[in-house]
């Protein structure tokens, strides 16, 4: 089954489970070709990591779990200064580990853990409202990852 899994950040106290879903990033390794003789060798070459995709459930009451995704984003490079805090690990940066579980069935047992190092927001979807439609709000992020370890 695909629906029971929890995203936390270790850093930022955000609900586990305020996800709807979740892409974790293709990884490819590059495929480096050169001669020998009257062949191509080929070798292994640099990782090349895609992005993470979250959907989050925007909730009806306010508060700083609902902008926290904003104001990361806005921590990288903030239009309004011309700037953003270097990467650096968090506090000093805007670089956050976030951890990805799947459990069984049982909503207790852990079948598959991913770590997430140097996370950041690069993109935050824009707001789609219908009056005709009751669907839930959902935000939209998109998340760099310099590297991705699954532990089980």
């Amino acid at each position: 089954k695909n629906f029971n899994f929890s995203i936390s950040f270790p850093e930022v106290p955000i609900q586990p489970f305020l996800f709807q879903k979740v892409d974790l990033p293709d990884s490819e390794v590059e495929v480096v070709e050169h001669g020998d003789t009257n062949f191509d060798v080929k070798t292994g070459g640099r990782v090349k990591l895609g992005a993470i995709t979250l959907e989050k459930l925007l909730t009806t009451k306010k508060g700083a779990e609902n902008n926290h995704f904003w104001d990361w984003h806005l921590s990288v490079s903030n239009p309004f200064l011309g700037g953003g805090l270097p990467p650096g690990p968090f506090p000093t940066g805007y670089w956050r580990t976030m951890e990805v579980v799947e459990f069984a069935e049982d909503g207790v047992t852990v079948i598959n853990r991913w770590i997430c190092q140097n996370v950041w927001p690069s993109k935050i979807n824009g707001q789609s409202h219908d009056r005709k439609s009751s669907d839930n709000t959902i935000e939209t992020i998109e998340l760099q990852v310099e590297k991705i370890d699954k532990l089980y």
